[in-house]
């Protein structure tokens, strides 16, 4: 072996005081440019990208012919390197006058350096705060590791990746050479970017076990679409703001969590969707004259928008009440539930038989006529027949039904009736109108499933609200105690009209007994409607449902 010439080891020595220093040293400095051997590494194109699965599963996907260092940077090629070019030291870091200069904050100015010796190749961390990784274990700081083929090193923002012909890979890492990192590796280190995204989001099926459900509490929506159902009803389909299924019963309601010209409202709207679809979740609105929300939805929402929601609620759901026959009965925007189940058991193939009769003012206000006529036309066990309570002249002529649905009705599209589990969903009225009917034929009324859609008002603070309410029968006095506010009601008007009707804004999603949003301290003697939700432990704490409770005597209300 020569021995070292004078220059040599000067070179030497002013590089081990410069770069390699002790403990001691305070600060590199700089090399003069004669000194600095530039390397001039080829960029390579967007066309330089490579398949993300053989990169970070240690399958090198460059050329073998030459020894060479690949650098990425989020999943892409950024420069390419003839190891055998290197000079003697290659230093690394985000100093101007380091020989490959990289970009990251959380990169030192002399990050790491590569020492070549003897056609053989080492990697020197220089950095004792954030450091490298050799095959995900961090590298001791100050200790030459040898590179060997294949030999991936991740300092933060990037991965430099080794082509070495003539150094194998060691089947195991001497231990002394690194430290495991007990917790994840840190994210400024890299890690690979999410592959793109499919415009056919083919990889909600591929990846869907990695896929987040989304069952209960809270949730942001985005607008994915917004359908014109007819002049006023519109159909908004979201999909999660990070991808994820929807899972809940068939027939249930979500509650809107907005903030409408500064004011915080909450309001509930069925799912018109169905599980069976769990990539998007549905709402069916109907343009209500007055209607903050409604009218919020049609004015202001537009594609992209993120909104946020909780649920699902509900017990208005097939799920609950299994039957082998079933007859779905919706008036207006009430279709939106039935709707959803009849979606869930015509795409699950259920052995369910469905008898669907809907009642719209006219042809050109049936909501999801087209679907309708599909579902029946497509499955063998469901039938649809309409109802128009309107006048239909001209262009919108009508040859079925005409009229309030009707025991005739019922006797001519459902001779099976009595065998058949009844659901119910539309106004009061509705729901009022159709029990009666069952009632009078001596129907079984344990089999009677209904959900009504209460009027949506909102607080008006009026003076004359008691002659606004149409009082009748026996008159009672209701103390709302924390506005210090006595007024008159009967033992029909529900609380929460009552408050509203005097400017009171009370909290409430679904206004029929379902959420509990509208939950207040009663005293006083109440009629609850058989509908209402309300678990006997809350009722017996002193707590009604204001959306389905009348006063029956004089009240005081903690509100």
């Amino acid at each position: 072996m020569k021995k070292k010439t004078s220059k040599q080891k000067k070179q030497d020595s002013f590089w081990q005081e410069h770069f390699f220093p002790t403990q001691d040293s305070k600060q590199w400095v700089r090399r003069s440019p004669p000194e600095i051997n530039s390397v001039k590494p080829t960029s390579v194109p967007e066309h330089g990208d490579v398949w993300l699965q053989d990169l970070f599963t240690e399958t090198p996907a460059i050329d073998h012919s030459i020894d060479k260092l690949t650098i990425y940077k989020e999943g892409h090629i950024i420069y390419e390197i003839d190891l055998d070019k290197l000079q003697k030291e290659t230093l690394i870091g985000r100093h101007p006058d380091v020989d490959i200069q990289l970009e990251s904050y959380k990169l030192s100015m002399y990050h790491a350096v590569i020492l070549k010796k003897r056609k053989q190749f080492y990697i020197k961390n220089l950095d004792v705060n954030n450091g490298l990784l050799l095959q995900r274990k961090k590298i001791l700081s100050q200790k030459p590791i040898h590179l060997y083929d294949g030999a991936q090193i991740d300092l933060p923002s990037y991965r430099l990746e080794f082509v070495i012909s003539n150094a194998p890979a060691p089947k195991k890492t001497k231990p002394s050479d690194t430290a495991t990192i007990a917790a994840d590796i840190p994210d400024f280190f890299y890690s690979p970017p999410p592959p793109e995204t499919s415009p056919l989001l083919s990889e909600l099926i591929q990846h869907q076990s990695k896929l987040n459900v989304w069952e209960q509490g809270n949730i942001q929506l985005k607008v994915a679409d917004i359908i014109q159902e007819t002049h006023d009803c519109k159909t908004f389909r979201f999909i999660c703001e990070q991808s994820c299924l929807f899972a809940y019963k068939p027939g249930q309601f979500i509650t809107f969590l907005l903030n409408i010209k500064g004011q915080q409202i909450k309001r509930a709207y069925s799912m018109s969707s169905s599980p069976s679809r769990p990539y998007v979740l549905e709402v069916t609105i109907k343009r209500v004259r007055g209607g903050i929300v409604s009218n919020w939805f049609f004015n202001e929402v537009k594609l992209g928008d993120i909104l946020s929601a909780k649920g699902p609620l509900g017990k208005f759901t097939c799920f609950n009440f299994p039957a082998h026959k079933m007859l779905f009965i919706g008036a207006g925007s009430g279709i939106t539930p039935i709707l959803s189940m009849s979606r869930w058991i015509t795409d699950t193939a259920s052995t369910v038989d469905i008898k669907l009769l809907a009642s719209f003012k006219t042809p050109a206000d049936i909501i999801f006529r087209k679907e309708l006529e599909a579902l029946a036309a497509r499955s063998s066990g469901f039938q649809i027949a309409l109802t128009m309570t309107g006048d239909c002249n001209g262009t919108e002529y009508w040859a079925g039904f005409r009229g309030r649905i009707n025991q005739a009705m019922l006797n001519i599209f459902v001779a099976d009736l009595y065998e058949r589990d009844v659901f119910v969903c539309g106004p009061d009225s509705l729901a009022k109108h159709i029990e009666e009917i069952l009632r009078s034929i001596d129907y079984d009324m344990s089999r009677f499933h209904k959900e009504s859609f209460g009027s949506a008002r909102s607080a008006q603070n009026s003076k004359t609200a008691s002659n606004s309410l149409n009082l009748k029968g026996k008159i009672h006095t209701v103390h709302f105690t924390k506005s210090k506010l006595k007024v008159k009601t009967d033992e029909y008007t529900p609380l929460l009209e009552l408050a509203e009707a005097h400017g009171i804004e009370v909290d409430y999603s679904c206004r029929s007994g379902s959420c509990g949003e509208c939950e207040m301290k009663c005293k006083g003697k109440v009629k609850i409607n058989e509908a209402c939700e309300i678990d006997k432990k809350t009722r017996q704490a002193g707590f009604v449902y204001s959306c389905c409770t009348s006063a029956l005597a004089d009240l005081k209300l903690d509100i």
